[in-house]
């Protein structure tokens, strides 16, 4: 409230920020399921994408579900905090993820012998979170 005047301010957010924050959060809970999936039920995981499972995919799964549920964790935070250039530091990563997971999953459908099913669970998840942030950039560039 302003002393002098009496008037309530409101903190308006950009159309730009409030798509973002939503990104934010969708992207967080989707990382927190996948890493949880990951440690807890890697033979499902590995069973829904058909590939073999052995002792070193549980390692990795395990690993990769910490990283993951971490990444989580740090999105859902960003979307949720109140200052805006958390949210737009944050993204700054997710878009360079989303890009090189994307790529990564793409040169191993090319490059090997993988399906596009198998590597698509993660290449589409990295999909549509780079687009997600990407459009957030481009609105808030045309944003007054």
């Amino acid at each position: 409230m302003n002393n002098e005047t009496g008037a309530i301010r409101i903190k308006i957010e950009s159309s730009s920020l409030k798509w973002l924050r939503k990104a934010l959060i969708v992207n967080g809970i989707g990382d927190i399921l996948i890493g949880l999936t990951m440690m807890l039920f890697p033979q499902k995981l590995i069973a829904l994408v058909n590939l073999t499972y052995g002792i070193e995919v549980l390692y990795l799964s395990g690993g990769w579900g910490i990283a993951a549920l971490s990444f989580g964790i740090m999105r859902l935070y960003a979307g949720f905090h109140p200052n805006h250039e958390i949210c737009w530091f944050t993204a700054i990563f997710g878009l360079l993820e989303g890009a090189v997971l994307t790529a990564f999953g793409l040169f191993l459908w090319f490059a090997t012998e993988l399906r596009f099913f198998q590597v698509s669970l993660s290449t589409l998840f990295a999909f549509f979170f780079l687009i997600a942030y990407g459009t957030a950039f481009l609105m808030r560039r045309k944003e007054p």
